[in-house]
């Protein structure tokens, strides 16, 4: 998983797909290291997170809309949709990708609890960041949290990254949503302290 060691600084910063991930990549100073690092290291160790509600979104719009194309090559993240829509190996590009387009965004959360451990952006952030001792925890929405991790931590927050802008379309919630969002995703809302719907 994303973790991530700031050699100017000293420091180690954890994220998660979906969550800046692609902006921390882009940190010239940043260096991407395995986790045991931070579990044997003293040096200060801090994590960013994101609202589940808004991860989701941003996970629907960018695998199952922006980056869906007609092509023999599917991404990890579009794959794990095949079992539970009946798509087999055998079956025709047409028909895969007419499968996964079709996915409405409330048909997506209700896949969620059967696929959301098959691929690392929809996984739990909290089974990343459970065992460490951080100095502290970041909401990326936040403005207070942003400006402290520009003024503090010494990152660049201006480059926009893999974004979804262009993809940017209404989802619509419901009440069944939210309770499986809110199962799924508990220890996300609990760990960053987010509200839940």
């Amino acid at each position: 998983m994303p973790h991530f060691y700031n050699n100017k600084e000293k420091y180690f910063v954890s994220v998660n797909f979906k969550v800046m991930y692609s902006s921390m990549r882009e940190q010239t100073h940043l260096k991407k290291v395995k986790s045991f690092r931070l579990y044997f290291s003293k040096k200060p160790k801090y994590v960013i997170g994101r609202n589940p509600y808004t991860r989701l979104e941003s996970f629907y719009r960018d695998k199952l809309n922006k980056d869906l194309d007609k092509t023999s090559y599917w991404l990890r993240s579009q794959k794990i949709f095949f079992k539970p829509l009946g798509i087999k190996k055998s079956d025709s590009i047409e028909k895969k990708y007419t499968s996964l387009k079709k996915i409405t965004f409330p048909e997506f959360i209700r896949f969620l609890p059967e696929v959301h451990m098959n691929n690392r952006h929809l996984h739990p952030q909290y089974i990343i960041f459970k065992k460490l001792k951080v100095e502290k925890k970041f909401k990326m929405e936040s403005k207070e949290n942003r400006d402290f991790i520009e003024t503090e931590l010494k990152l660049d927050l201006s480059q926009k990254v893999n974004t979804t802008e262009k993809a940017k379309f209404d989802l619509q919630w419901t009440d069944e949503m939210y309770k499986i969002v809110n199962e799924v995703y508990k220890e996300d809302f609990d760990y960053f302290n987010y509200s839940k719907k």
